[in-house]
């Protein structure tokens, strides 16, 4: 039977319904008193929200089930529940962007929202891997955000030999720093909290941006949030009261003002390995900024820059025109 179709006045009835405060199960039985207000997601925890109103007030509130699932960084609309202290998010405001990855079983994990930029963060120690480098910067470019590449504990390279390799193993990603392109790298910065080296020049890229950091676990991040946010501990306090969790752990997203600045800072969980969403040759190829210049010169349109003769990629590898780690990092997501 063909669906009845409904007129402009019933479409503005049935979404007014919708706005409506919610009295049942769908926000975990909580009912709402008071009018709608504006608000940011701080965090996600289980089947709830912590929500920062403009006074800078702490509000934890209850999901109504057809917004699905929030992250930090959301911009909402709330309002407060008879029960003291908490609230119900009502309506999700579009977002302006959303970093995900690739979860278990296909699924995907949403990472923070509405970001103007990806901070790249590997540690000395446990060691500076090209190959993950590049996987964050293609997710990066897949969703048209300019990056930084943090590399922390430089106080670890303590001999001109540990100095040399690291620059060694950087050497591709100068040339691809590029201010005036909205998907590219942005910059490098090396930072060693324990001597507090790097941190202005960094802050200063952070200011007036909502920035996500990303990076493999031990690479540092933690400490590096700690010293861009001196009075971190009081705050990750405040977080644990408004939520009642206890202790806070980073298994979520959460968002930081920072301070003195114009700027907020979204740390992620860490993941042993971070993955870009598949994607066909030719687009993977656009991700690769220094791959651009021999592109279409080789024999064939379809050329996977693998076994194919008189392949322009391959040869500029040869000739040290592309970075060999860079063209292996290629190789490897395209193969999945």
């Amino acid at each position: 039977m063909a669906q009845r179709k409904l007129s402009k006045q019933q479409k503005r009835r049935l979404q007014k319904r919708r706005l409506k405060p919610a009295t049942n199960n769908a926000a975990q039985g909580e009912s709402v008193d008071g009018p709608e207000q504006a608000g940011q997601v701080i965090t996600h925890h289980g089947r709830s929200v912590l929500i920062e109103n403009p006074q800078g007030d702490l509000i934890q509130c209850a999901i109504r089930q057809n917004l699905g699932k929030l992250v930090a960084g959301d911009r909402v609309f709330w309002q407060p529940s008879t029960e003291s202290g908490t609230g119900v998010v009502t309506a999700l405001q579009p977002r302006e962007s959303l970093m995900t990855r690739p979860g278990f079983r296909g699924q995907t994990r949403m990472i923070a929202a509405n970001i103007d930029r990806l901070v790249i963060t590997l540690g000395v120690e446990p060691g500076i891997h090209p190959d993950a480098i590049d996987r964050y910067l293609v997710a990066a470019w897949q969703q048209k955000l300019p990056s930084l590449l943090v590399i922390n504990k430089m106080d670890l390279a303590d001999t001109p030999e540990h100095q040399s390799l690291i620059l060694s193993q950087l050497a591709p990603y100068p040339d691809l720093v590029n201010p005036g392109n909205p998907r590219a790298l942005q910059g490098i910065h090396f930072i060693s909290t324990q001597q507090g080296t790097g941190l202005e020049e960094l802050q200063a890229d952070l200011n007036n941006h909502t920035s996500v950091i990303v990076g493999p676990s031990g690479a540092g991040k933690s400490s590096l949030i700690k010293a861009l946010i001196p009075d971190l501990p009081i705050r990750i306090q405040s977080l644990s009261d408004a939520t009642g969790l206890g202790k806070h752990t980073t298994s979520n997203s959460v968002l930081y003002h920072l301070p003195q600045q114009d700027g907020q800072l979204i740390d992620s969980p860490g993941v042993r390995q971070f993955d870009p969403d598949p994607m066909p040759l030719h687009e993977l190829e656009q991700a690769y900024p220094d791959f651009y210049p021999f592109l279409g010169q080789c024999r064939f349109d379809d050329c996977t820059h693998q076994h194919e003769p008189h392949c322009a990629i391959r040869r500029a590898v040869e000739e040290d025109a592309i970075a060999y780690s860079r063209y292996q990092s290629f190789q490897r997501l395209l193969n999945g």
